[in-house]
């Protein structure tokens, strides 16, 4: 079956709620340019931005953009640079970005999974071994449920997910974060818990548009993975969402060749890009990027401090990154 993308194009991260959820969360300032949303971002460290949008795999923006409006936001604010984040599918919107002095400064991809089908056809169209890996997640009892209550949140963030983000050397968002998305975003939040004797050992967090939904999150403990809890975690979600008449599972924003980029890569979807575009025109800038060395660096650091300081100081530094 094609994928309408065009037609379903508006996600998550173009609501007000989403933004909301987000400025709430670390203090960002809005501002709005012929209807294009950015957030000023702050940091001692990374820099002063302005992002559309951050911790978001695509911006609010419209192709009604103008250069002198641009520049002017610049001198008002006093910021390095302006981001951008615009999909290959929203053609007219990159076109106009790029005639308004934006440039390309890197391109992650995403694959856009039809799941328009029922979930027996999408079943069979799987591969043999992810099927297998489901199977295997459920013969040694792996277990999913879904966060509902404050107390389940807790079990998320302080069981689960603070463990997660310090393995992979990543400083965490703040629980106020979780709590504003819960809060604003109501039951277009979905975060489901895989546990293996009552014991979190995984978690999957997904945002919900009208007939896209985004895989924004994933959190494998690395004692565990064994236990192939992603890959029950995933389906289980696009199980649901496929019989609950959604259309596109958007699998979020990845770097090419990377071991997260092939793990969403074999589930089938076709593949997209996704461009970061920046508007500093005094100077070449290149944003914030996980692959850089001094990030590299940060993260083997942040991976030996204990967990107690990546919660304390974590989010001051996330916030600022604001990827």
């Amino acid at each position: 079956m094609t994928l309408e993308v065009g037609i379903l194009s508006k996600t998550i991260f173009e609501t007000d709620a989403w933004i909301s959820a987000i400025s709430c969360s670390y203090n960002y300032t809005k501002y709005i340019v012929d209807n294009s949303v950015f957030l000023h971002v702050k940091s001692f460290i990374f820099g002063d931005r302005l992002i559309s949008l951050p911790f978001s795999d695509y911006g609010k923006l419209t192709p009604n953009v103008y250069s002198e409006k641009f520049q002017l936001l610049i001198e008002n604010t006093n910021v390095e640079y302006l981001e951008a984040r615009i999909p290959d599918w929203k053609t007219e919107t990159f076109k106009a970005f790029k005639e308004a002095g934006f440039a390309e400064a890197v391109v992650y991809r995403t694959f856009l999974l039809n799941i328009e089908e029922s979930s027996k056809v999408l079943w069979n169209k799987l591969g043999k071994k992810i099927r297998n890996s489901i199977r295997y997640a459920l013969k040694n009892r792996v277990e999913l449920k879904r966060v509902e209550s404050l107390e389940d949140l807790k079990q998320f963030y302080y069981n689960l997910y603070l463990i997660g983000a310090r393995e992979l050397g990543s400083p965490p968002h703040s629980f106020k974060l979780y709590e504003n998305l819960r809060n604003f975003l109501g039951d277009k939040l979905l975060i489901d818990l895989a546990l293996v004797d009552d014991k979190p050992i995984g978690a999957i967090v997904v945002l919900l548009g009208d007939k896209w939904a985004n895989f924004w999150q994933n959190i494998a403990l690395r004692k565990y993975r064994k236990f192939n809890a992603s890959y029950l975690l995933l389906w289980n979600i696009i199980e649901e969402l496929s019989d609950g008449n959604f259309k596109i599972f958007d699998f979020g924003r990845t770097r090419e060749n990377t071991g997260i980029y092939f793990f969403k890569k074999k589930w089938g979807g076709d593949e997209r890009k996704i461009y970061h575009m920046v508007y500093s025109p005094s100077k070449r800038v290149i944003p914030p990027d996980p692959h850089q060395r001094k990030y590299l660096l940060l993260s083997r650091l942040w991976r030996r401090l204990p967990l107690k300081v990546t919660n304390i100081i974590g989010s001051h530094l996330i916030g600022g990154i604001a990827l």
